[in-house]
């Protein structure tokens, strides 16, 4: 199998991780759930933000400067809100590859890898509009790098282009637009997050606070050593009347900083990549990410568990140790039997686990491809193998 190797190397950081911080609170065990830690620490951290930026053309760049060099303590907090980001990203993407190399992500995972594709998606917006609400000469370049990405794309390119600038110029509203997409979208990451949560048996949501308390004091030193710069201020973005959009080949700075994590789409662009191929490769990551369940054989197709109408007693053993709820009681009506219940498997629900097997002491639900007959076989091969 092709991801052999990922787990091989996940196994050995793994073990290297717990010699440091033990098995209880290594981190890489906590990859789905540090995310949050970071969604708070950014929460937060940009309530100072926000409560100082000014979202005009002729203020943001002097917000963020007051912030960072005349506010108390407000570089630190500025440097938390950018560090907090990368790092809920980092963990985002390495929870999604785990899931990936490990198959956790088709069959009756499905749910959770689309809604997952979808909040990585989110987080990436929501960081790119956090770099262009700056408005220093980096973001201003990266605003046009973005709007002329967007004109490139064919036919509905342009409106939505100018659906964000607010108009076919840079004004006050396109600030106004970078703040609501900065602040109105984690709204829709919280529905996300619960649908994501939904067909989870037994989420790990938040890490364990020894970790946690590891974790905000790292961030916090880190931030503290590696303060967060601010570039200088663009030309003409004080003017609050219009920015005109860049265009040419030779309009896109190639000597500004890209966060790659957010930015590399810009980064692209910038080094010569022309704007169609960048946009197939943006629109191609989370289209590939929601088909990739759908790209390989089921090799479960159809083998979920499955009652024997004439051996169920309707004792709901099976319903009460399936833990994820693919198993429902439901009347049998008058079939000639004196049970008046029978266990009915939703077949997209059912995880192939086999506990409903071991639950069921009158052999009425099986799973096709794992019968009890011949696991209770191997079972005595070997025990007979290891006793000889």
């Amino acid at each position: 199998m092709y991801t052999e190797p990922l787990q091989r190397a996940t196994l050995w950081l793994e073990k290297g991780l717990n010699t440091v911080f033990s098995q209880k609170y290594n981190p890489f065990y906590y990859h789905g759930a540090l995310p949050n830690f970071f969604i708070w620490a950014l929460f937060l951290s940009g309530l100072l933000l926000f409560a100082y930026y000014q979202p005009t053309l002729a203020n943001a760049y002097a917000s963020v400067h007051y912030i960072t060099y005349e506010l108390p303590f407000g570089n630190l907090f500025r440097a938390i809100h950018r560090y907090a980001s990368d790092g809920m990203m980092i963990f985002v993407i390495l929870h999604m590859l785990r899931v990936w190399f490990t198959d956790r992500y088709r069959e009756y995972r499905i749910l959770p890898w689309i809604t997952g594709v979808i909040l990585l998606t989110i987080t990436f917006i929501i960081g790119l509009s956090g770099y262009l609400m700056i408005w220093d000469q980096e973001a201003v370049t990266l605003a046009n790098i973005t709007f002329n990405l967007l004109k490139s794309f064919p036919v509905v390119g342009a409106p939505i282009a100018e659906a964000i600038m607010a108009g076919k110029v840079i004004t006050d509203y396109t600030l106004t637009r970078f703040m609501f997409l900065h602040l109105g979208i984690p709204l829709l990451m919280m529905f996300m997050l619960w649908l994501h949560y939904l067909r989870i048996t037994r989420p790990v949501s938040e890490p364990p606070l020894p970790l946690v308390v590891m974790m905000a004091g790292a961030l916090f030193i880190f931030s503290a050593v590696f303060p967060v710069g601010l570039g200088t201020l663009a030309h003409g973005s004080h003017d609050a009347t219009a920015a005109p959009i860049l265009t040419g080949p030779g309009s896109v700075a190639t000597s500004i900083y890209f966060d790659l994590l957010y930015a590399w789409p810009q980064y692209l662009a910038a080094q010569g990549v022309a704007p169609v191929w960048v946009l197939l490769l943006v629109l191609a990551v989370p289209v590939v990410l929601l088909v990739l369940p759908y790209l390989q054989k089921k090799a479960l197709r159809g083998q979920y568990a499955q009652v024997t109408r004439e051996n169920c007693t309707g004792c709901s053993l099976c319903y009460q140790d399936c833990p994820y709820e693919a198993i429902t009681m439901v009347d049998r009506g008058n079939d000639g039997t004196r049970f008046k219940r029978l266990a009915v498997v939703d077949a997209g629900r059912c995880a192939n686990c086999g506990l409903c097997v071991g639950a069921c002491a009158f052999k009425a639900i099986e799973i096709p491809r794992r019968e009890t007959g011949s696991v209770l076989a191997e079972i005595e091969a070997s025990l007979m193998t290891s006793t000889s």
